[in-house]
């Protein structure tokens, strides 16, 4: 874990939490990247194949959750400097589907505590439009 000076702990930046997607293998799989990090969280991206796609040629639901799941997951392990966390509660709402391009996830940490931390995303397609917006809770391990 990397200090500072004054021995606080630093958040991971983008290429670590990159770096822990290609250890992930579903995640890997997917596709997803890191493309920027926040002060409240981060940007997740996903390009839209036709292998993630559901029976009627949108993105299928599992892939939208995941990016929910795995875009506040992401931004919780970075702010706790790579301590691993896992999920104790997910909730996501569908509003429109998407049928091509990039959905990006936008991850905000809600709440940062010793024992569960709670955050929010909203996954948009290249035209802005949110797709579905979730809210998630982990436990740090």
């Amino acid at each position: 874990m990397p200090y500072t000076g004054d021995l606080k702990p630093i958040p991971l930046n983008k290429q670590e939490l990159n770096a822990l997607i290609a250890r992930m293998p579903f995640n890997h799989h997917l596709g997803l990247k890191v493309s920027r990090v926040w002060s409240d969280g981060l940007t997740l991206e996903c390009a839209i194949r036709e292998t993630l796609k559901n029976g009627l040629g949108t993105l299928h639901g599992g892939v939208t959750a995941t990016l929910v799941d795995v875009s506040i997951g992401l931004a919780v392990i970075g702010q706790l400097c790579g301590r691993p966390a896992t999920t104790v509660e997910l909730k996501v709402n569908y509003l429109r589907p998407a049928t091509g391009g990039k959905v990006v996830a936008r991850a905000r940490i809600v709440k940062l505590g010793q024992t569960l931390v709670t955050g929010t995303a909203e996954v948009k397609d290249p035209h802005g439009h949110v797709l579905a917006i979730g809210s998630a809770t982990y436990m740090p391990l």
